[in-house]
């Protein structure tokens, strides 16, 4: 067998577990829950990327350029001398600012999500076993329903939640 043969019949057998959504690179449930999990940090994230970007911006001032003919920025900071391409640092500060912006986004989408299901009888679980942390069985044990049910109920929810929080991701494991 070729190697080509090989490669067609891999290509074959990822599509058809694709297809039966038995391989999923990217699932909104998995994603749903990591941002979940990360939600209470994501502030304080996004405050060390502020200040990264306002330490660049001022060395992005200091910064002398390179001998005539030479298309590179040098930036002296104490000990060392660090040459960039053209423009590469003010493009990592686009994608700091970028970040922070999508990252904004993603916050009060999540809230609006969150804030949505309020009324839910089980929402209490979201944050008890997200935010704070607490196993399935404390949050049973605190709600006064069986494991069973919290367990139930929590996949419910992040099912819910993902559509609103990853409306795409989501569209796309339908097809």
């Amino acid at each position: 067998m070729t190697e080509i043969e090989k490669n067609e019949i891999i290509e074959k057998i990822l599509d058809e577990l694709k297809s039966k959504k038995l391989m999923n690179p990217k699932s909104s449930y998995k994603s749903t829950e990591k941002i979940l999990y990360s939600f209470k940090v994501l502030p304080q994230a996004i405050k060390l990327i502020e200040k990264e970007i306002s330490k660049l911006e001022e060395e992005n001032k200091t910064i002398l350029k390179a001998p005539t003919k030479s298309n590179k920025l040098v930036l002296n900071e104490s000990d060392s001398t660090y040459i960039y391409g053209d423009e590469i640092l003010e493009t990592r500060i686009s994608e700091l600012k970028q970040i922070v912006i999508k990252t904004n986004s993603q916050i009060r989408l999540v809230k609006q999500a969150l804030n949505h299901f309020k009324e839910d009888e089980y929402y209490d679980i979201i944050p008890k076993y997200y935010f704070e942390e607490k196993t399935i069985g404390d949050v049973a044990e605190e709600m006064g329903y069986a494991i069973g049910t919290i367990s139930k109920h929590k996949t419910r929810l992040i099912n819910e939640l993902k559509v609103y929080i990853f409306p795409d991701t989501f569209m796309n494991e339908l097809k």
